[in-house]
């Protein structure tokens, strides 16, 4: 500063800076205010840094501290962690990001995204919390604990323990085989009832349904029609079948109708062949009647006289 003395006492009304020897690195930053440095100007920085923070290079811009402010808008943001309470930017890449607002057309995420909002046209991230519900298009396809009401078609490998499930049209279970109140399905379908199963199979190229355990089985079409016993009688319209067979009405064999009753019939169309059984037979009566003319009720002869 000893230069500037004879110019300072002097107090001349101009001073020209091609007039003033300035050696280098000779004037203290304590000394500037305002001005442009290296064809650098900004009235709105403030480094109070003891250490270096920012690099500028041609290509990038190195911040080795955290970033805060109210807003951000960038066309990159890279970092291990954001927080702010808005973001914007084309893309953003982070470890952790904090913000009430996102905005941006690409999110990489790796350890978490925390935010109130979230605008975008595509984001990644490890870990994606919501507080109720995650929607495309303003509609619901997933809660905590269910998918919303608009998905309707899913591609599913495995589920866990299903309480409820409702099928409209197709039932898929892997490995052929649905199990109803058990786990260990005896046929390709089987229905369980405290330890016995009603199964539907297939066994040497034909279709099997029976109990697979010591039960009765009765089929029908709202009542009871056949039985079978565990013991293998089969009663039809009979529910304790006493015999292999037992028939509660009329039986065709080989396309003759056989009957039974006290009289021979005198009502309804009969072909010849047809039999009817005396079941109150005695000595000295027939064991039956035999349609020998077809008609309603045709012709009926005695045969087999009991002695």
């Amino acid at each position: 500063m000893k230069v500037l003395e004879p110019i300072i006492t002097t107090k001349p009304s101009n001073i020209y800076i091609e007039d003033v020897f300035i050696q280098n690195n000779s004037i203290s930053g304590d000394k500037i205010d305002g001005g442009t440095i290296t064809n650098f100007r900004s009235d709105g920085i403030k480094d109070t840094a003891k250490n270096k923070q920012i690099i500028i290079q041609d290509d990038k811009v190195e911040i080795k501290g955290p970033i805060e402010g109210a807003d951000a808008n960038l066309q990159t943001v890279t970092a291990n962690a954001i927080s702010s309470p808005t973001v914007t930017s084309h893309t953003v890449q982070s470890q952790k990001l904090n913000s009430q607002a996102i905005f941006a057309d690409s999110v990489h995420v790796k350890d978490y995204i925390k935010v109130e909002k979230i605008k975008y046209n595509k984001a990644e991230a490890d870990n994606f919390d919501v507080k109720k519900s995650v929607r495309i298009n303003l509609r619901e396809v997933l809660w905590e604990d269910r998918l919303g009401n608009s998905v309707i078609n899913s591609a599913l490998q495995e589920v866990g323990v299903l309480n409820k499930l409702q099928v409209g049209s197709t039932l898929s279970v892997e490995g052929h085989r649905v199990g109803i109140n058990t786990k260990t399905p005896q046929g390709y379908f089987a229905v369980d009832q405290g330890g016995d199963q009603i199964v539907l199979d297939f066994k040497d190229g034909r279709a099997h349904m029976g109990m697979y355990t010591i039960s009765d089985l009765d089929v029908g079409n709202g009542k009871t029609q056949i039985t079978i016993k565990a013991n293998g009688n089969v009663g039809i319209g009979v529910k304790q079948p006493t015999q292999a067979l037992e028939v509660d009405g009329n039986i065709k064999y080989k396309g003759k109708t056989i009957t039974s009753g006290a009289l021979q019939p005198s009502t309804g169309n009969w072909q010849k062949g047809d039999i009817c059984y005396n079941d109150d037979a005695n000595v000295g009566d027939y064991v039956g009647w035999i349609c020998v003319r077809g008609g309603n009720p045709g012709t009926w002869s005695k045969f087999g006289l009991i002695v």
